[in-house]
């Protein structure tokens, strides 16, 4: 596939998938403070949702690989995407880079494309899609469930301590820097998406164990029957289908 600039990219296709609400979905999204293990908890409910499907259907999880896909089909690296995806806007600094003839897209437009994949794929449907303003993306989605995982910032502290090896004091700074880049998405997307309340359910991962949670979110789900009864037996392993961007 030749590679083409992602301004390009954009361009070409701006447009929302066409939306049919009786085939839309089942999806899940999962929004986290820093250092709740959001994928941890999409990792375990990838293996109880699929225990309960039958082929052709299988569960996937989309996180990284949403900006990974996009890298790939426009011949930038992911982690300028992901860079510029959370960088304030820099008039100065875009002004002199496009008198340069880079073609570096903006923020803006990275984050409205991103949209775009994670609403294809949760009418492509069995998408579990972790962070990335996915929660606001899908918020008018039919089909689906939005899950956001908080705990108190001591709680969050020792778990990050722990998982990186670092110092209480190292863990704390980075805890506080991360939230702090997050709020500046949290306050765009709260903007763009102004559901209130923002999410249709908020776990204290502090009081409740990831299992736990998992098993609670697919009660959940059962309830507002995206999912029905468990299959007899499971799905096959899912193929690589991430929509085009």
């Amino acid at each position: 596939m030749a590679k083409i600039e992602v301004p390009d990219h954009m361009k070409e296709q701006r447009t929302d998938p066409e939306i049919q609400p009786e085939l839309c979905g089942p999806f899940v999204t999962i929004s986290r403070q820093f250092g709740c293990q959001g994928f941890s908890l999409g990792l375990l409910l990838l293996d109880i949702l699929n225990e309960e499907v039958q082929p052709p259907h299988a569960w996937r999880i989309y996180h990284k690989e949403i900006l990974s896909k996009l890298a790939v089909e426009t011949n930038m690296a992911a982690e300028v995407l992901d860079r510029e995806r959370r960088s304030k806007p820099r008039f100065i600094v875009d002004f002199f880079r496009s008198l340069g003839g880079e073609k570096v897209p903006s923020g803006i437009e990275i984050r409205n494309r991103i949209n775009t994949i994670i609403r294809g794929l949760a009418v492509q449907g069995y998408a579990i899609v972790i962070g990335q303003g996915s929660s606001g993306a899908c918020q008018d989605l039919p089909n689906g469930l939005s899950i956001r995982l908080e705990a108190p910032e001591d709680w969050r502290v020792k778990q990050v301590a722990f998982r990186e090896g670092l110092t209480a004091t190292q863990a704390r700074l980075r805890v506080q820097a991360m939230e702090q880049e997050r709020e500046y998405l949290r306050k765009i997307y709260e903007t763009k998406f102004p559901r209130k309340p923002a999410f249709n359910l908020v776990y204290d991962t502090s009081a409740f164990s990831l299992t736990q949670i998992a098993q609670h979110v697919v009660y959940a789900m059962r309830l507002k029957k995206i999912i029905t009864r468990p299959a007899l037996q499971g799905g096959s392993l899912p193929s690589e289908n991430i929509p085009s961007l």
